[in-house]
């Protein structure tokens, strides 16, 4: 089996991946959304016999809270819920030389915090990279066979989007105090779900005329940080863009693909589908029918709609678009008037349910 669980994980990514033969499955988890969602992690793992609760890999893709927070407070406890073969994160240590940039806010203080959660478990720490950097030359792609039979080639960061970051590290860590590579300890208060809702999708998309817009890529240092990567099992292939930069995963696509399109089962939309983080290009390096959105819309009122005409626009017919919230911005797109004039299905969660499950 092929399953992906796309958890809750409020406005950020939080993924568990199962495969192998149902007797002897083996799992990864992909981010940990913000805080609260490590209750549905938790719950996962506490449905698995204890001979099951155990990770093949943990990939923490950036150091954005959205992606981060979720595992920072699981690894902050003295127990972990599960055992971890391997876990993949850049943290200070394995950025490059800096260079000058703009100041933005992100995760860095607690990325400073989950390298101490990582060294006082003793956990294996890029073992599969040597506990060197995660990172793509652009010219021969890692790839890495997973126990089970799962084989994963990393597409970003490329070194140059580490490089960027290291200075917004920097700077976010010692404003509060303290020194980069060193980590810390710190109990902060629970996440609250802060009530602000997301109102949209009062006026009917014009998927013709958005799809038309000019595409301005991301610059965020943190997302260009991001671990992105072709997870491949038993002929099936999805895409895990993290909130990668398009231009990147294009580049290293066409390493894999020179003079080709690549076939994909399933493309987890890189930012949750900001209008700069998936571009024209990118789509049409892919025959794809189904696109995943992991977001609750909530803050930066995510799907954009321009993203979501240009998926339409580039991917032709049949597309399923596959949302892991119903919410007041996507709900638009479940209209029977839009998808019979588009061609187009969705997915959201069963009613009551707090999981999309898809089965490659």
């Amino acid at each position: 089996m092929f399953n992906i669980k796309f958890l809750p994980a409020r406005f950020g990514d939080c993924i568990w991946i199962t495969y192998g033969p149902e007797n002897n499955p083996s799992r990864i988890l992909i981010d940990g959304g913000t805080g609260g969602t490590r209750h549905s992690i938790k719950k996962l793992v506490e449905e698995l016999p204890e001979n099951e609760r155990k990770l093949e890999l943990l990939v923490v893709t950036h150091i954005d809270r959205d992606h981060i927070e979720g595992i920072l407070k699981l690894l902050e406890e003295e127990e972990l819920p599960f055992s971890i073969r391997d876990l993949w994160f850049n943290g200070w240590g394995h950025l490059s030389a800096p260079v000058n940039g703009e100041i933005e806010v992100f995760g860095a203080v607690q990325g400073e915090r989950l390298s101490t959660a990582i060294l006082k478990h003793n956990l294996s720490w890029n073992g599969d990279f040597d506990k060197k950097t995660i990172v793509v030359d652009n010219e021969e792609l890692p790839k890495v066979t997973l126990p089970g039979g799962m084989q994963l080639t990393l597409l970003s960061p490329a070194p140059k989007h580490l490089s960027e970051l290291k200075d917004k590290w920097e700077c976010e860590v010692r404003k509060a105090n303290l020194y980069p590579g060193v980590g810390l300890a710190v109990n902060d208060e629970e996440e609250t779900d802060d009530g602000i809702d997301s109102f949209g999708g009062e006026e009917i998309p014009n998927i013709d005329i958005l799809s038309q817009e000019n595409f301005e890529e991301d610059t965020s240092a943190g997302n260009g940080s991001s671990i992105a990567f072709l997870a491949e099992y038993e002929g099936k292939k999805v895409l895990f863009c993290g909130d990668a930069f398009p231009s990147q995963l294009l580049d290293t696509l066409n390493i894999i693909a020179p003079d080709e399109k690549i076939d994909l089962d399933l493309f987890k939309v890189s930012h949750h589908a900001s209008s700069h983080n998936t571009s024209p290009e990118l789509l049409d390096k892919v025959n794809c029918k189904n696109f995943v959105i992991s977001t609750n819309g909530r803050i930066y009122k995510h799907p954009k709609e321009v993203t979501i005409a240009r998926i339409l626009k580039s991917s032709g017919a049949n597309v399923q678009l596959i949302f892991n919230y119903k919410s007041k911005i996507n709900k638009i797109w479940d209209e029977s008037f839009m998808k019979n004039r588009y061609n187009y299905t969705t997915m959201y969660p069963d009613s009551g349910m707090e999981i999309v499950q898809i089965n490659i």
